[in-house]
């Protein structure tokens, strides 16, 4: 499994080097995580007048946050098409992602979840955070603008399917099995909302 994962993230760094040698290339920050102290940083490189494909990673290290851990990492690939030319104004992408993470699940943006009641998540007497990995399949809609050649800002959101492995704890307790019933990982599925933000633009030239 970690070797696939080798292999397909090799790939993708290098399409992204080699479509960057001869498209105009923008980078980006994420200044809404920004303020919280999560970094979020994109490479987003033209294709045509209309489309792109972007690369951009976001990571968070907090041990505490709101009195539990909060540490992610997330890598999104991602193909974009714009309505209108020179890649600006509204545009909708299609990614593929994948992350790590230690965290209380955030039941506030989850819009559809089978298997579980999303006012239950983050209660004590059943997890209070859970760790482990997770596959994204989704939808990003934005907005940009450019304000000259070189600046610009971007408005976006992303959402779709979640693929989670994971193991729940209170504590050091684990608390997402039973001494009957043990597994190395719970799984789980939902549609929600796991991205987004305000970036910062400047373009390469």
């Amino acid at each position: 499994m970690i070797k696939r994962y080798h292999f397909i993230f090799i790939t993708a760094l290098s399409l992204f080097y080699a479509i960057s040698l001869s498209a105009q290339t923008e980078v980006k920050f994420n200044m809404a995580t920004g303020a919280l102290l999560i970094p979020n940083f994109g490479v987003e490189f033209a294709i045509s007048e209309h489309s792109s494909v972007q690369l951009d990673v976001l990571a968070s290290f907090w041990d505490s946050f709101n009195g539990e851990p909060l540490q992610i990492i997330q890598v999104f690939p991602e193909f974009r098409y714009y309505l209108k030319p020179h890649r600006e104004g509204l545009f909708v992408g299609g990614h593929v992602g994948f992350g790590m993470f230690t965290m209380q699940k955030p039941g506030f943006l989850v819009v559809y979840d089978k298997y579980q009641d999303p006012s239950t998540y983050g209660t004590p007497k059943k997890r209070a955070f859970e760790s482990g990995r997770v596959t994204f399949y989704g939808l990003t809609l934005g907005y940009k603008k450019r304000f000259n050649p070189r600046w610009g800002i971007e408005f976006f959101v992303g959402g779709g399917l979640s693929q989670s492995n994971y193991k729940g704890y209170n504590g050091l307790e684990r608390v997402d099995i039973e001494a009957n019933n043990y597994r190395d990982f719970n799984g789980s599925g939902e549609v929600l909302l796991y991205r987004g933000g305000v970036m910062l633009i400047y373009a390469l030239k």
